[in-house]
């Protein structure tokens, strides 16, 4: 099933890319990267250009990465790097959580697993998520400062941060 997912999801980036050839062959150049101690994890912040959230999950398939999932504290200490070594240093950038599927349930769209599933992570602001006007499904992080999470309308244009997971 998750093979023929990952197929599906080539075939039809394939086709959307001939389709869309000339809107993305210059696609961002990360401004900053920056890797875990075992080299598994390296987040890219993109910072030239906002984009809403399925563009921002669209672009980092396409530089063949995903859109950043935070599974640990780790991880968290490690996107905060990132951006503190990027171009600017204030956000808010898209991140991968979504509950357009079912409100209130976020899932990584890049791994599609449940957000906090077998670690119990979760790093929203105090109050958040709270899908303000009925219309937050999407997960940004920096709104306020920092690496927290917030839930905003998926159609906003923001910066974005992908990943790339290598084996140790």
């Amino acid at each position: 099933s998750n093979q023929i997912t990952k197929m599906l999801a080539k075939v039809w980036l394939k086709t959307f890319s001939l389709i869309a050839c000339g809107a993305f062959v210059a696609a961002a150049s990360p401004i900053n990267a920056t890797r875990s101690t075992c080299q598994q994890k390296s987040y890219r912040v993109y910072n030239n250009v906002g984009v809403t959230f399925m563009e921002a999950w669209r672009r980092c398939q396409w530089n063949g990465h995903r859109l950043a999932t935070v599974n640990s504290e780790a991880d968290s200490k490690l996107l905060e790097a990132a951006i503190g070594a990027s171009s600017n240093k204030t956000g808010p950038w898209w991140i991968a959580g979504t509950d357009q599927g079912s409100e209130g349930n976020f899932i990584w769209i890049s791994t599609n697993v449940a957000v906090g599933f077998g670690t119990g992570y979760e790093n929203f602001y105090p109050t958040q998520p709270d899908n303000a006007g009925g219309a937050e499904d999407c997960m940004e992080i920096g709104r306020w400062g920092g690496v927290r999470w917030n839930d905003a309308p998926c159609g906003w244009k923001q910066r974005y941060i992908c990943e790339q997971v290598r084996p140790c």
